[in-house]
């Protein structure tokens, strides 16, 4: 295995996941990347859940597996809510990097939230097949606020695989899809982050190699 580029253990004790020293690093420009806080690929199958871990991931909303190397999202009618996956971590700055294909799903996002329980919602940036768009956010469930700070209009293959990578360094939040750039600014970013979550509206969402670093 010492010839390979990226390698990447799952630690299913623990409900941890890390990944070796040869983990490529996303290209970024408002920060550097620090430690690696968690790196998964999403590539050994599962079966759908609701509520359980998924290497190390929780699903928490929705109905979640992996299959075809990619962890699939599914909305639930049922739940009334947009399904969400999520991983515990303790940062302030970050640096997160995934793969997406929308398929038919009507949008996915990558959110955070706060350090303090009950983990207050922080910010989201939000993908569909015409624009992707940066929102500050606050409060939890029925108080759950939003404000849409900055917005980009693209046209994206719901067919296709894309890479997102998101920078949040003090006030200042940048997302990069396909190499197109969005920022925004807002004293709320600053707050530390106790979760990150992979959310999706509707069914055909799904995720691959998503890592989380701490950012410099």
């Amino acid at each position: 295995m010492r010839g390979l580029n990226h390698v990447v253990f799952s630690f299913l004790w623990m409900g941890i996941a890390i990944s070796a020293p040869g983990q490529t690093r996303p290209e970024t420009s408002l920060s550097k990347v620090g430690e690696l806080i968690v790196s998964t690929s999403f590539n050994e199958p599962t079966p759908k859940t609701r509520k359980k871990a998924i290497h190390g991931w929780q699903a928490a909303i929705g109905e979640w597996w992996i299959e075809d190397e990619a962890l699939h999202g599914d909305e639930l009618p049922e739940d009334n809510h947009h399904s969400s996956c999520t991983y515990k971590i303790e940062a302030t700055d970050l640096i997160i990097s995934a793969k997406f294909r929308l398929g038919t799903a009507s949008q996915l996002a990558i959110g955070c939230r706060d350090s303090v329980a009950p983990h207050h919602h922080l910010a989201r940036t939000y993908v569909t097949k015409d624009a992707i768009w940066v929102t500050r956010m606050s409060g939890i469930s029925k108080t759950t606020k939003s404000e849409k700070l900055a917005e980009l209009k693209i046209p994206l293959d719901p067919e296709a695989w894309h890479t997102l990578t998101i920078e949040i360094l003090g006030d200042h939040f940048q997302a990069r899809v396909n190499g197109q750039l969005i920022q925004a600014r807002h004293e709320r970013f600053q707050d530390a982050k106790g979760i990150v979550a992979l959310i999706s509206k509707g069914q055909g969402a799904q995720f691959k190699d998503v890592s989380i670093w701490k950012a410099m």
